[in-house]
């Protein structure tokens, strides 16, 4: 399917399933100059959705919103024109008709209504009918019908997030000036590299080595200034933050760009058991409790279950929310107890107490200055002077990422931590779902206050590390 408005050369039947516009709700205006076959039994469930309060109800209520400008416009069973070009109609299931599919596919479940529409349409149209659908099962059955069936390709985002050598050589007089100055211009040339087209991620992270001596190196990050000056920074190196001190380069790399106050939006991708959530939440308690930047630090992950659903928890908001966050509670109950901890200073030997002075996450609560709720509640909310993390983000779909991003507000910082090897929401995958299509599409921008650290080491236990590996 085309990812951009263009004339088709020749005109297709796209039959849509309700899981690509809870997905996209403007998924409809990437269609071309197509015909768009919208079942009615889609209106159906999407009526189902629209009072709920989570962001699957807003894109149903959003969605029908913009149905409804159309119906305004035309009959939509004779077909509506679209400004993309697209021609919208409404498709009513034909009983008399059944026998286009076969008898295992005749019953009432939507799947099965949606298969005869598109055969029918299929049977009756000169132009290639095909379904798009987020459902890997209608697509497997729309196949044994002989109707091509279709992901919705619109948000799909190739991945630079395989693990790559961050190793440049550089000349060894250019590692003797980083040694002395925070920032340099770009150097002369890099071993192996061809200047000329030599394009890094903004703010993506290196090793560099000089060239003659590889025990001379320094980390670094490539910068691009308004002025169009290119160049690389000494990144700063954290260490004991509530006892807490990064365990490998990249760790470095995430735990630099937690910490720095012009980086806003934070993607950190990598496997289970690297210390994406714990840095994270690390990083933002240090910035609000010993640097101020931040007034509060505000907490959530995706309510995505792994396996089968327990479905509604009793109690009040509080008690059916912490079996979601528990993940974020453990992560913080180290941390503080961590920091709680006497540590050996190993510069001059002196025993120090808590950087923390025995304070309590119910306490930090009752302050406000930490905020642990349920992803569903961000949706209206400006947030201002706050340290944000959302864990588990690889569940979110690229419009859920858009609603979160925008609530952004002054001086506030929004950290997504994911692995892309564990999406649990059905209808996701590893190149679609909205923490790799946000984090390209602010690389692809230049945005000069985003980066994407991917960390591909293990650092939990070695059994974890290695279950990542093999399973």
């Amino acid at each position: 399917m085309p990812k951009a408005v263009k004339k088709s050369s020749k005109i297709k039947n796209f039959v849509i399933d309700t899981n690509v516009i809870l997905y996209s709700p403007k998924a409809l205006e990437t269609f071309d100059d197509n015909n768009i076959y919208i079942p009615a039994i889609v209106l159906e469930e999407l009526d189902s959705f629209k009072k709920g309060v989570d962001l699957n109800g807003y894109n149903a209520r959003e969605f029908i919103r913009k149905i409804e400008d159309y119906r305004t416009g035309g009959d939509l069973l004779k077909g509506v024109k679209m400004e993309s070009g697209a021609t919208l109609f409404i498709s009513f299931h034909d009983r008399e008709s059944k026998e286009s599919v076969p008898e295992e596919f005749s019953g009432r479940r939507n799947d099965n209504l949606i298969l005869g529409i598109a055969k029918k349409l299929q049977n009756e149209s000169k132009n290639e009918t095909i379904i798009i659908s987020k459902d890997v099962n209608l697509r497997v059955k729309a196949n044994a019908l002989g109707i091509k069936a279709e992901d919705y390709y619109h948000e799909r985002m190739g991945s630079f997030t395989e693990s790559k050598d961050d190793t440049l050589y550089v000349p060894d007089s250019y590692i003797n000036m980083m040694y002395q100055e925070s920032e340099l211009p770009m150097p002369d040339y890099i071993y192996g590299i061809n200047m000329e087209e030599f394009s890094p991620r903004i703010n993506e992270y290196f090793v560099m080595k000089s060239e003659v001596d590889e025990k001379k190196g320094v980390l670094v990050k490539y910068f691009e200034d308004e002025g169009e000056v290119k160049g690389f920074k000494r990144v700063t190196e954290y260490e004991n933050i509530f006892g807490i001190s990064p365990a490998n380069r990249k760790q470095k790399y995430l735990m630099e760009a937690l910490l720095d106050p012009d980086i806003d939006v934070v993607f950190a991708i990598g496997i289970a058991g690297t210390g994406k959530t714990l840095l994270a939440l690390c990083a933002g308690m240090y910035s609000v409790l010993n640097e101020g930047t931040y007034k509060k630090m505000l907490v959530t992950r995706s309510p995505i279950p792994m396996g089968r659903d327990l479905g509604y928890l009793p109690g009040s908001i509080s008690e059916k929310l912490d079996p979601w966050l528990k993940p974020i509670y453990d992560n913080l109950d180290f941390i503080i107890g961590n920091s709680n901890k006497e540590i050996r200073d190993g510069k001059d030997g002196i025993y120090y107490k808590s950087q923390m002075n025995n304070i309590t996450i119910d306490y930090l609560k009752a302050s406000n200055i930490l905020e642990i709720e349920a992803l569903t509640y961000i949706r209206g909310r400006t947030l201002i002077d706050t340290y944000v993390v959302i864990d588990e983000a690889q569940n979110l779909s690229p419009h859920e990422m858009k609603t979160i991003i925008t609530r952004a507000g002054h001086n506030t910082k929004i950290v997504f931590t994911g692995d892309l090897k564990q999406i649990d929401n059905p209808y996701l995958n590893e190149w679609d779902n909205g923490l790799i299509n946000a984090s390209e599409k602010f690389t692809q921008a230049r945005f000069r206050h985003c980066t994407t650290v991917f960390l591909d080491k293990g650092e939990r236990s070695r059994l974890a590390t290695e279950a990542a590996r093999v399973l």
